[in-house]
């Protein structure tokens, strides 16, 4: 079943339960100031291992994530708001399975989302171990239908797709852009204590236009059996134009 959110709704309403807007990240984070300065639309380029493998120059792209229940994509927003730097924090919580989808490959994007979901039901995900990445932390997420999709996808669109889109580890960044190693380390030591793990369901798949930085709504995939109420946009939560939330995003994370 796809959702499909035309451009003035998305700026008036968020799409679907999950969306929930992540607040101005405006937490007191507990790591130095990192050198790697804030990204904005006009000084971000993206590296040519994100790039898709075109004939031509993609002037869209787009990025394929899992789509969540609320309660467990929000725990995961938590933490990252906790840890990663505020000024380059521009995403909520997430898992992409792809990253660099071309726009001139869309319809055929689209219609491979579409026969793939038919197939699927709601599945677990549980994302219990944190870990060191080279300039922050992430959480691994157990759930291994999701690779599952990856590889069958990954089948069909490997002519085109960058080589960062070429593997898949499925976890969530919650601290990134941090050259201090020492901070890293005392994110990881805190993280183990505090973290008892998140457990949650993967109702769907979620397609986002990137916009030099921005992740813009695009459809939300759900998987048979979620409902219809999850199909209508959620009027109850603050438009923030876009998501995830607060959208001006660094590099690919």
């Amino acid at each position: 079943m796809r959702v499909v959110c035309s451009p003035t709704i998305l700026r008036a309403f968020n799409c679907s339960f999950e969306q929930m807007s992540m607040k101005m990240a405006n937490q007191h984070h507990n790591a130095n100031p990192t050198s790697a300065g804030a990204y904005t639309a006009e000084n971000y380029t993206r590296k040519a291992d994100h790039t898709p493998q075109t004939a031509q120059p993609e002037s869209e792209t787009y990025i394929l994530a899992l789509h969540t229940d609320a309660a467990h994509h929000q725990a995961l927003t938590t933490l990252r708001n906790k840890y990663f730097p505020p000024k380059l924090n521009k995403l909520s919580a997430h898992i992409a399975l792809f990253r660099a989808l071309p726009g001139s490959q869309l319809p055929k994007i689209e219609k491979s989302i579409e026969d793939l979901v038919r197939q699927y039901h709601p599945f677990p995900i549980t994302a219990d171990k944190p870990f060191v990445l080279s300039h922050g932390v992430g959480i691994e997420a157990r759930v291994p239908q999701a690779k599952t999709i990856f590889r069958v996808l990954k089948e069909q669109w490997e002519h085109f797709l960058s080589r960062q889109d070429h593997s898949f580890r499925a976890h969530y960044t919650i601290q990134n852009k941090v050259d201090d190693k020492e901070v890293v380390h005392k994110t990881l030591e805190e993280v183990q204590s505090v973290f008892g793990g998140s457990q949650g369901m993967v109702t769907g798949l979620a397609l986002y236009l990137y916009n030099k930085g921005y992740w813009d709504m695009k459809h939300i995939y759900l998987f048979p059996g979620e409902g219809d109420q999850q199909n209508a946009v959620d009027m109850k939560e603050l438009n923030k134009d876009h998501w995830p939330a607060l959208p001006r995003a660094g590099s690919p994370r």
